[in-house]
Order: C-alpha cells, then structure tokens, then sequence
C-alpha cells in the first residue's frame, strides 16, 4: 500500500514570539524547543491514534504497572490532547492529576480534579517538589529532548517513597526480520537523527531508560517491556497489529509533517515519500522497539 503524501515543507519558520507559528499547511511550537512536530488539532488527533492502540493493548492506562490503590497527586509529563490525564482523573475521583505540556492544552470539557499547565520543560525551572507524587507518567517525550536524562532525574526526585514511575519511547529506527531493510529508511533517518544530534537530542532514547533509573539505586523494582510494534498486520496477535497500525499511521504523520529545520539538513520531499511509501508497504515487515519501563519508589530512599 503506498502512502499518499502531500507536501508538508513549511513556508514560515519559529520567530519565537509566540505558543506557535504557522506554515501553509500547519501549526508549530515557536516557543524554545527542538520538538520537531505539529502543534494543532491534527497532532492531537495523531497522538491520540496512539494512545487509545496502547490502552487497548495492555488493558489500561497503567500499561502493566502496579499502580497504588488510591494515589493523591498524578502527574503527566507532556499531555498531548490530555486524553491519558483525564481518564486516570475519571479513574481516580480523590486524586489531583496535574499533567504538563509545552503547549496549552485547553479540552471541552475536563473532571474538576485535573489541571493543565504550560511547562516548557527544557527552559523552565522545574516546578514540582521532591516526593510529590504518587503516580509520574511521561510517553513518547525524551525522544525529542535535549539531555533527556535531566528530565528523568527530576521526575524520580519528584516520585513518592513507594510511588510508581512509567517512562516509555521508541528506539528510533526501523528494522525487519526481511534484511536489509529498503534503502529509504536510513535515508530518512541518517538526516532526522542528524537534526537532532546537533541540538544534542538522542534519537534513540528507548533503550536508555531502564538503566538509568536502575543507576539511581532509589527503586526497589524496575520493570521494563520491549513491543516490536509491526508497521503492518501480520502477526498473529491481532492487539499488537492494532497498535503497530496506529504507530504506523503516528510515525508517518509525523514524518510527513515534519518541521522546516529538517529540510534545511538535506531532507527533501522525495525522502520523506520514499519513506513513508517504505513504511507502508506491507511486504517490508517493518517494526519498531518501544520501551514501556515502570519503576517502584524504596519506601524510604537515603
């Protein structure tokens, strides 16, 4: 199956004097950020293609975690369309979920115990205490940070004695039990991971996460589970192929709206189409490895 793809370089690039900018086609974080991606309705929508595969998958926003009982305080790191706050919030009436986001997130309607802030991660001072929270959320964010691992250390500092912490990304790259894989993939990938190195941004956080909230030595437990999401349906775990489905229809929206900056790296259109044609193709058996990793906070940590 090719994938129909329409023109997605931008005409107008970040001034910086605003929450977003503008090109012919869509809207961008202006605000200080190497976050590469779409800030609009259509963005929303991708991640929550995403999200609902994901819950769908494992049965449940907690994604295999043991989550405490009743938990007081919840924080997301990076909200998105706000989906995932808000029906923990539904979910967990006594508790008080705060879920952040470089952007503001605004729904129509939204339970009275879940709040909404603007954090820019990366610029801003860090606003939550130290053993604040019961339940720490962050999905599919480090990817596009700079020294993700300064994130990670405050939201482990920021975890409860006892709290549960749940980091989870991709391992940015494509690959296939058919080798090698089409020459379009590390086409593409050569210049996106390029991008982001020289904003000092691993592209390939995935694998990272575990270790480092191991090296902390304040968890008494860390769990980690490795999903080859299939950029197709041919496995026979038909949970898997749905969330491989929606990655898939995410990651080539992502691609195929990728930010100006990219384009003055070498990427073309042509790349981005060979791509996203490769990605769909059925007969490629692509996949990618996303980390879901969950840790359990020492009842008291020195």
């Amino acid at each position: 199956m090719a994938a129909a793809v329409e023109s997605a370089q931008p005409s107008t690039l970040p001034n910086g004097n605003g929450s977003t900018t503008a090109n012919e086609h869509r809207k961008y974080h202006a605000a200080e950020t190497p976050y590469s991606l779409p800030n609009d309705e259509d963005e929303w929508e991708r991640l929550d293609v995403q999200h609902y595969g994901i819950k769908a998958y494992f049965g449940g926003n907690n994604v295999g975690a043991d989550w405490p009982e009743n938990p007081r305080r919840i924080l997301e790191i990076g909200a998105g369309s706000g989906a995932w706050a808000m029906e923990v919030a539904y979910q967990f009436p006594n508790a008080e979920v705060i879920a952040i986001d470089i952007s503001d997130v605004k729904p129509d309607r939204k339970p009275e115990n879940c709040t909404f802030k603007v954090v820019n991660v990366v610029k801003d001072p860090w606003p939550f205490a130290k053993d604040e929270f019961d339940i720490v959320h962050c999905r599919f964010v480090t990817v596009h940070l700079p020294n993700f691992k300064e994130l990670l250390d405050k939201a482990i500092d920021s975890t409860a004695p006892g709290g549960i912490l749940m980091f989870e990304d991709i391992d940015c790259d494509f690959v296939s039990d058919l080798m090698p894989v089409p020459a379009a993939i590390p086409n593409f990938f050569d210049i996106y991971r390029t991008f982001f190195a020289s904003v000092n941004v691993d592209a390939r956080p995935g694998p990272k996460l575990a270790p480092h909230i191991m090296a902390s030595k304040k968890f008494s437990e860390t769990h980690e589970y490795v999903m080859p999401a299939p950029m197709g349906a041919w496995t026979r775990d038909q949970k898997l192929n749905n969330v491989g489905l929606a990655m898939r229809k995410g990651l080539v929206g992502a691609g195929q709206s990728q930010h100006g900056k990219l384009y003055k790296f070498g990427m073309t259109q042509e790349i981005v189409d060979e791509w996203a044609k490769a990605v769909c193709t059925p007969e490629n058996k692509l996949y990618m490895d996303i980390y879901f990793v969950w840790a359990k906070k020492k009842a008291s940590v020195v």
